[in-house]
C-alpha cells in the first residue's frame, strides 16, 4: 500500500445537504456489475416513486425504480460513466413527495423474507464496485465474519464519513438486517484513523447500545491507500489472506461499504428502494465543496443550472470518483448513479507528464498491494499478447491506481490493465 495526500477537508466536516425534487432524471439500465435490468415500462407511461422500472435480468444483475412520481418521456441511450453510452429512461419529475413509515421492528422477519426485499429493492455495493447485494448476501459458504468498509481510502472522498456521523443508528440497523442474514460470529467496525468524530460515535455506539449484534468491535487502521479493498481489508483486521483467483467468501468473510448497510436498512425499515445517496462534491474549480442527498438519474448539469453547485474556475479534469480510481468525464451531461459517491472538479492538472520509456525501477511491483506485476500486463497490452496475462493473474488486479500513481516514467499502467482484461482469454 502506499500514502497519498487525503484531501478531505474541508469537506468531513460539512453537514450534508438535500435536493430531492430534481426536474428530469435520467436513469441508466446498467447501474451494476452484471446483466443490465430489464425495461418494465414503456414511453408515456406515469410512474409513481419507487415503482419498478426495469427489473433485474438474470442472476448477477439488480432492479431499478423511479426515483421520482413521474412521465417516461422517453426511452434513448445517454452517458455512461463506465459505458460511455447506455440505454436509458428519461423521466420528467412531478413535485410531489412519497412519505416512507417506518416498521418498529423485524422481529418476525425470516432470513429469506430480509433477503427478498434487498433484492426486490434493488441494493448494489455503493462502496463502487456495484455488485448485486442479494447475490453477496446468500453466499454458497459459511461466513463467520462480517466486516464494515469505513475507510473511504480516496483521497477527496467523505460521504461514507457523513453517513458514520449523521446517520449511524440506522446504517447499524442495517448492519443487524445482514447479521441476521448471514449469521456471522463477529462483526469488525473497520475504520481509517482520519475519521475521528465517527471513531468516537461508533465507539459509543458498541458500547452504550443494546443490540442483537454477535461480538462486535472497531478496529480503527492507519491511514494509507487502498486501505478499503476488500482483500487488503480482510488481511489487515483478521489476517487472513484471500488467495488468488478467491473471493472473500473462500475465507469466511462478507465485506460491506457503510452506504451500502444504510441502504438495507433503508429497505427494510422504510420499505424504500435504493433511489437516492449521499454524493459528495470537491475540487478546487468549485465554489465550494459540498455533501447532497440526490435522487438516483440527477444529472451534474441540473445541479448547475439549479445553482445548487457553482465553478469559480474552468474545470481542467471532472471525474467521476476519487483521483486513484476515478474516470474523467468529459460533460455535465452524466446522471448520479447507484454507485456514485463523488465527483471532483479541479482546475489544475497534477499529472501533465507524457509517458517516457520503463527505467525498471519495479516501484509499481513495490506499491502493488495485490503483489502482481503491473509492467508485466502493460507490456502485454502494448504488444497485444493477451494470451499471457492470465498467467499473471490478471483478474486480482483492482485497478487502485497505486502502480500509475508511484510510476517515474508515468506509464498509465492501469490503462493498459483495463485493455489487457477485456481482451485477455476468459476460459482461464
Amino acid at each position: 500500500m502506499i500514502h497519498v495526500p487525503e484531501l478531505k477537508e474541508p469537506q468531513q466536516g460539512l453537514v450534508s445537504q438535500k435536493y430531492l425534487k430534481p426536474k428530469k432524471l435520467y436513469l441508466p439500465l446498467s447501474q451494476h456489475i452484471g446483466k443490465p435490468s430489464s425495461l418494465s415500462v414503456e414511453r408515456q407511461a406515469i410512474v409513481e416513486e419507487s415503482e419498478l422500472i426495469a427489473k433485474a435480468d438474470g442472476f448477477i444483475s439488480s432492479n431499478l425504480h423511479a426515483p421520482k412520481k413521474g412521465k417516461v418521456i422517453n426511452i434513448d441511450t445517454y452517458n455512461h460513466p463506465t459505458l460511455k453510452r447506455s440505454t436509458a429512461v428519461i423521466l420528467q419529475c412531478e413535485d410531489e413527495e412519497k412519505e416512507y413509515t417506518r416498521i418498529k421492528s423485524i422481529e418476525t422477519f425470516s432470513k429469506d423474507d430480509l433477503l427478498e426485499k434487498v433484492k426486490a429493492a434493488g441494493i448494489v455495493g455503493m462502496g463502487g464496485a456495484s455488485f448485486p447485494t442479494q447475490v453477496k448476501l446468500n453466499p454458497p459458504k459459511k461466513i463467520d465474519t462480517f466486516i464494515i468498509n469505513a475507510c473511504e481510502c480516496e483521497p477527496y472522498l467523505a460521504t461514507d464519513n457523513r453517513l458514520m456521523v449523521e446517520n449511524l443508528e440506522e446504517l447499524m440497523l442495517g448492519v443487524e438486517i445482514v447479521a441476521k442474514i448471514i449469521e456471522p460470529t463477529q462483526i469488525i467496525f473497520a475504520i481509517e484513523n482520519n475519521k475521528s468524530e465517527a471513531i468516537k460515535k461508533i465507539n459509543l455506539f458498541i458500547n452504550t447500545k443494546k443490540s442483537t449484534l454477535p461480538e462486535t468491535k472497531l478496529v480503527v487502521l492507519k491511514s494509507a491507500y487502498p486501505q478499503g479493498g476488500e482483500k487488503q481489508l480482510i488481511y489487515n483486521t483478521i489476517t487472513r489472506k484471500v488467495p488468488a483467483g478467491k473471493l472473500p467468501l473462500d475465507v469466511g468473510c462478507l465485506v460491506h461499504n457503510v452506504a451500502t448497510c444504510f441502504a438495507i436498512y433503508e429497505a427494510i425499515y422504510l420499505n424504500k428502494p435504493l433511489i437516492e445517496r449521499l454524493v459528495g462534491f470537491y475540487g478546487d474549480a468549485l465554489k465550494e465543496p459540498k455533501n447532497i442527498w440526490l435522487k438516483i438519474g440527477t444529472t451534474l448539469k441540473e445541479l448547475f443550472d439549479e445553482k445548487i453547485l457553482e465553478l469559480k474556475a474552468d474545470p481542467v479534469k471532472i471525474i467521476s470518483g476519487g483521483p486513484m480510481m476515478g474516470i474523467n468525464i468529459t460533460s455535465l451531461d452524466y446522471p448520479i448513479m447507484k454507485a456514485s459517491g463523488g465527483f471532483l472538479f479541479l482546475a489544475s492538472e497534477s499529472n501533465t507528464l507524457e509517458e517516457s520509456v520503463c527505467i525498471k525501477c519495479a516501484r509499481c511491483v513495490d506499491a502493488c498491494p495485490m503483489d502482481l506485476q503491473p509492467l508485466e500486463f502493460a507490456k502485454f497490452a502494448k504488444k497485444e499478447n493477451f494470451s499471457l496475462l492470465n498467467d499473471f493473474y490478471i483478474s486480482d488486479c483492482i485497478e487502485c491506481g497505486c502502480c500509475s500513481y508511484v510510476c517515474p516514467a508515468k506509464i498509465p499502467l492501469v490503462h493498459y490493465i483495463k485493455i489487457g482484461k477485456q481482451y485477455a482469454p476468459k476460459n482461464k
